[in-house]
């Protein structure tokens, strides 16, 4: 295996999904770059919402009424969703497409950028 800049790929995730031409690349790269952006905002909107409900969690006496709390549910939710999303991410790159590899990179890298500028802001839970 080795990185390439080649237009046809047979397929990407999906057998359906295939590339024969630049504007099949390029088409790819835009939803991957999107998948990208879909990730990182996933990923920021779960570490805030357990921030802001882990008071919840803090309050609550039993692990029982913890693990079957509504609001656990939905973050293990969003966590499968995050984790099928980065294996996706994982596995477009690994079809070795310079092309699909930057999407990835400019995907996660953009998304970072628009969802994570709080992260450093004063109220943030970090030691800045």
């Amino acid at each position: 295996m080795f990185f390439h800049f080649g237009v046809k790929e047979s397929a990407i995730l999906f057998s359906g999904w295939k590339t024969n031409d630049w504007q099949g690349v390029l088409g790819s790269c835009i939803g991957i770059f999107i998948l990208g952006v879909i990730y990182e905002g996933l990923k920021s909107y779960r570490e805030s919402v357990f921030l802001k409900l882990s008071y919840f969690y803090r309050n609550q006496k039993s692990r029982r009424k913890i693990i079957l709390s509504p609001v656990h549910v939905f973050q293990t939710i969003l966590h499968i969703l995050q984790f099928t999303l980065g294996y996706f991410l994982m596995f477009i790159f690994m079809t070795y497409n310079v092309w699909f590899a930057i999407a990835v990179l400019l995907g996660v890298g953009v998304g970072f950028w628009i969802f994570s500028w709080d992260k450093y802001s004063p109220d943030s839970q970090c030691c800045f």
